[in-house]
């Protein structure tokens, strides 16, 4: 068994996905259970929002058991842009696993993510030039890594990555002293490296699946874009205060919907705004046979996924770079696609309405 420690829902979707794509079994989990069979478990700890030491004490206790399942190694998920406690996250599941060193590797080149002279880029923009600069939790108000990450940095690496072929070099270099932290392009790079591919491996997935459709945005950042997206689709959407029976009405008819927060969110905690949209989700699949569920941002993902009491899901299909499809291991289930808020949709995911 190979761990993933994933800091929100979503990174760990991507993770299992990425796996599934190599051939491997993989499944996420929200609490850590060393029983199953998947070849890769990623384990979302859901620490992005906490302070420093709340996330170590959590992480450390996920490290702990999972270290008594003796894995074959272990990767720690971060954001690519470092939102969130890293380092102290690193640190913690590092001291519980008896690794030396620490070696961070945020950047996704397939992404046009990369790192150099110590400065992370975006599409050849320095990190506080972008729409991240701007993130409600975590501004990115400075593109130099150190200063990202903050804190002491000693035992900590932290290379300079442009390249597939930089990727290729520390993967094939990083020993079982060190601790592996980083984003899904490390992550592929690691398994190119120590696992043997598997052969006839999953099929893409086909994004047109029948029955209703039904896509959560919970973030205000993307919310914009989204309503642009659905209208392009012709898929009706819905905002907050959220109109129930209209919104069962057109999953029913044409069986696509797109919800969200909105604009409407201002004044109320994102806590309150994330519990408030699951249970209208909640709601919505009590009364509508809901197909296709599509979660857009980790803490929405994690909020939804707690809200129907799902603790372990498989990865069942294959789909875009960042787009996790999974569905509820032994519990009935829709196709839950799950992706980070920070990116769009593929054009393909979305529900065409006839």
């Amino acid at each position: 068994m190979i761990v993933v420690i994933a800091d929100d829902l979503t990174g760990a979707a991507e993770l299992a996905g990425a796996a599934l794509s190599y051939g491997l079994s993989a499944e996420v989990q929200t609490v850590f259970d060393a029983s199953s069979s998947a070849e890769v478990v990623c384990v979302d700890t859901d620490t992005r929002l906490l302070r420093p030491e709340e996330a170590a004490e959590r992480v450390a206790a996920v490290a702990r058991s999972v270290a008594v399942a003796k894995p074959e190694w272990i990767f720690k998920k971060c954001d690519s842009v470092l939102r969130g406690p890293v380092l102290a996250e690193a640190r913690a599941t590092a001291a519980v696993t008896g690794r030396k060193h620490i070696l961070i590797v945020p950047a996704n080149p397939t992404r046009h993510r990369i790192i150099r002279d110590n400065r992370y880029f975006i599409d050849g923009r320095p990190l506080n030039e972008t729409v991240f600069a701007h993130d409600p939790a975590h501004p990115r108000t400075t593109a130099q890594l150190t200063a990202l990450l903050g804190d002491d940095l000693t035992g900590v690496e932290t290379p300079d990555v442009a390249t597939a072929a930089d990727l290729a070099r520390l993967a094939a270099t990083t020993d079982r002293s060190t601790l592996p932290v980083g984003a899904a392009d490390f992550f592929t790079a690691l398994l190119q490296v120590r696992v043997a591919p598997r052969k006839g491996g999953p099929q893409p997935a086909t994004p047109a699946a029948a029955g209703a459709t039904l896509v959560v945005c919970g973030s205000a950042a993307s919310w914009a874009q989204r309503r642009a997206d659905a209208a392009a689709h012709g898929i009706p959407v819905f905002a907050r205060p959220y109109d129930l029976t209209a919104a069962a009405r057109a999953l029913q008819s044409p069986g696509s919907a797109l919800l969200g927060i909105g604009e409407e969110g201002a004044g109320f905690s994102a806590a309150f705004l994330s519990a408030e949209l699951a249970e209208t989700v909640a709601d919505l699949m009590r009364q509508v046979a809901v197909s296709r569920l599509l979660l857009e941002g980790g803490a929405t993902a994690r909020v939804v996924v707690n809200r129907r009491g799902w603790t372990r899901l498989q990865a069942c299909q294959v789909s875009a770079q960042g787009v996790g499809v999974l569905r509820p291991a032994n519990a009935a289930g829709p196709l839950l696609f799950i992706k980070p808020g920070s990116y769009a949709w593929p054009a393909e995911i979305w529900p065409d309405r006839p």
